[in-house]
C-alpha cells in the first residue's frame, strides 16, 4: 500500500525569510571557479561547535545546521532584552540581581583555578567598582578616526538614521499590505520565497512577504544582526531603538560587550555581595561584566560530517589541527554507536531537501522538515533501522508491541507521522568496509511510513459508509 503524503503543517506567524537550502551554491549562472566559503569549527569535549559570529549565521541562515547552545535553536541569545547608549556604544542594561548571579559565578570559575577566598575577593572587588567608560580612549585614536569618518560620512546625525529607519518600516509594511484587514500581530505572511516553497501555489490568497531589499536596510539593535535574520518582529521599537547601519559600523561592539549598565538605586546596602548596591529600579551604573556568556552554533555529528563530507564547506579542527574525513569518519563512529546507519539516513533526507533535526525530544532519531523549523512543524519522526537486502536481521531498536504502540500514539499526538527508515547493508560488506566512508556508496534507504489504527474511527467511517 503507497503511503499518502500529507502536506507540511505551516507555522501561523513567521518573521523571517528563506534564504538558501544549503551554505553553499550551486547556481548554474556562477561560474565553476568560484571558491565554496570555508567555515570553522572546533571540537570541545566531543562537540563540534561554531565561534566565529559570521559561520553562525551562515550555517544556521542557509539550511538550519546546528542549534544555539543558549538559545532554544536559532543562535539569538542576548545578555538583555534592553539596551541604552553611552557615548557611542550601545550597552546592555541588567538587573542588579542578574549582575550579583555573574559575580558568583566568575568567583567560581577564580576559584576553581585555585585561587585563595582572599585573592578571589580582592580581584572581584576590584573589577565590579563601577567606572566611567571613555570609550575614546579604549578604542584608540586609529578606531577613533574610523568612527568619525563613518559618521560624517554615513551617519550626521542619530536622529536623522532613526527618521531614515522609521521611513525603512513603513516602506517595507506598505507593500505588505497593510489596508488588507489584518491587525499587525495577525496578519498572514508568507513563509519564505516561493521559489523554494511547495504550497506557495496552493496559498494564492496569502499576501506576498515584505520586500527583502527594504528589510535588508533594518538592523535590530537586540541581536547586531538585519531583522530579516534575526527573526524580530518589524514593530518592535524598543528593540532597534536609535538602531541603524551606520550606528552599529560606528561603535565598538567588541568593547562594547566587555561592559554592562546595572540598574541600581543610590541607597547602599551595607550587607550586599561584593560591595554591589542592590534596588529595585534606579539609575544605571556602568561596570565590568566579570562573566561574559557567549552563543556557539553546536552541531551534531550528522550535521558536521555533511558539511564536510557532502559539501565540503567545514573545516573540523582539534587541538588547532584540521581533521581529515577519514579522521572525523572514524572519530564519530567511535563516539556515537551505530553513526554509519544515522548518517546514512541523514544524508538521504538532506539530499532530498528535507532537514532533519534531533528527535530525542519524541523518541525518535530524526525529525524532517520541509525547508525548516521556523516555517512548519514537523512532519515525521524518524527512526533509522538496519536491514539486509531481505529486510531482516538483528534492530538496532527492539521494539516490543507496547512500546510501538506507545511511540506510535505519541507521534500521532504532537501531529507528526511515525516513519522507519531501514538501511539497507548488501550481502558481504563486513565491520573492515565500514572504516571508510567509502561504504555510504553501497547503501540503500527504504522509508516505510507507520499508521495507527484507531478501532472506534474505523467503526465510524464504515457505519457512514
Amino acid at each position: 500500500m503507497e503511503a499518502i503524503f500529507h502536506p507540511p503543517k505551516r507555522r501561523p506567524k513567521v518573521y523571517e525569510s528563506f534564504e538558501a537550502p544549503l551554505p553553499v551554491s550551486f547556481s548554474k549562472d556562477s561560474p565553476s571557479e568560484q571558491q565554496i566559503d570555508i567555515y570553522k569549527a572546533e571540537i570541545t569535549h566531543q562537540h563540534i561547535l561554531v565561534r566565529e559570529s559570521e559561520h553562525i549565521q551562515a550555517l544556521y541562515g542557509k539550511g538550519y545546521f546546528g542549534k544555539g547552545v543558549l538559545s532554544k535553536s536559532r543562535p539569538q541569545h542576548s545578555i538583555s532584552e534592553r539596551w541604552e547608549y553611552v557615548g557611542d556604544s550601545c550597552l546592555p542594561v541588567i538587573p542588579l540581581a542578574k549582575y550579583e548571579q555573574h559575580v558568583r559565578w566568575a568567583r567560581s570559575a577564580l576559584l576553581a583555578q585555585g585561587l585563595d577566598e582572599e585573592a578571589v575577593s580582592q580581584v572581584l572587588k576590584e573589577l565590579t567598582h563601577p567606572i566611567e567608560l571613555d570609550l575614546e580612549e579604549e578604542l584608540g585614536e586609529e578606531q577613533a578616526d574610523f568612527q568619525e569618518h563613518q559618521e560624517s560620512e554615513e551617519c550626521p546625525t542619530q536622529a536623522s538614521d532613526q527618521d531614515q529607519m522609521m521611513e525603512d518600516v513603513a516602506a517595507a509594511r506598505s507593500d505588505d499590505g497593510e489596508g488588507s484587514g489584518f491587525s499587525e500581530a495577525k496578519r498572514p505572511r508568507r513563509q519564505g520565497d516561493p521559489l523554494y516553497d511547495p504550497l506557495a501555489d496552493l496559498y494564492p490568497e496569502e499576501p506576498e512577504q515584505i520586500d527583502p531589499a527594504k528589510l535588508a536596510k533594518i538592523k535590530c539593535k537586540r541581536h547586531d544582526d538585519w531583522i530579516v535574520h534575526c527573526g524580530c518582529r518589524i514593530d518592535a521599537s524598543e528593540m532597534m531603538s536609535g538602531g541603524s547601519v551606520s550606528d552599529t559600523k560606528g561603535c565598538n561592539l567588541s568593547v562594547a560587550h566587555g561592559y554592562v549598565l546595572v540598574e541600581e538605586s543610590e541607597e547602599e546596602d551595607e550587607d550586599g555581595d561584593e560591595d554591589i548596591k542592590r534596588s529595585t529600579k534606579g539609575k544605571l551604573v556602568c561596570r565590568i561584566n566579570p562573566f561574559n556568556m557567549m552563543e556557539y552554533l553546536q552541531l551534531s555529528y550528522e550535521e558536521a560530517f555533511f558539511l564536510v563530507y557532502a559539501l565540503g564547506c567545514l573545516s573540523v579542527f582539534r587541538d588547532g589541527e584540521a581533521l581529515t574525513i577519514l579522521q572525523l569518519w572514524r572519530m564519530f563512529r567511535s563516539a556515537q554507536p551505530n553513526f554509519e546507519m544515522t548518517y546514512a539516513v541523514y544524508h538521504y533526507f538532506r539530499s532530498k531537501g528535507w532537514v532533519p533535526k534531533s528527535g530525542v525530544k519524541y523518541g525518535t532519531d530524526f525529525m524532517l522538515y520541509r525547508k525548516g523549523p521556523p516555517f512548519y512543524h514537523a512532519s515525521y519522526s524518524v527512526v533509522v533501522e538496519r536491514s539486509d537486502e531481505s529486510f531482516q536481521g538483528a534492530p538496532l531498536r527492539p521494539f516490543t508491541w507496547r512500546s510501538l504502540a506507545a511511540l506510535s500514539r505519541i507521534t500521532a499526538n504532537v501531529s507528526k507521522e511515525l516513519m522507519f527508515s531501514y538501511v539497507v547493508v548488501p550481502s558481504g560488506m563486513t565491520e573492515e568496509d565500514f572504516s571508510s566512508p567509502e561504504c555510504l556508496k553501497r547503501l540503500k534507504v527504504q522509508e516505510i511510513i507507520v499508521s495507527r489504527w484507531i478501532s472506534s474511527r474505523e467503526r465510524t467511517e464504515q457505519e457512514e459508509i
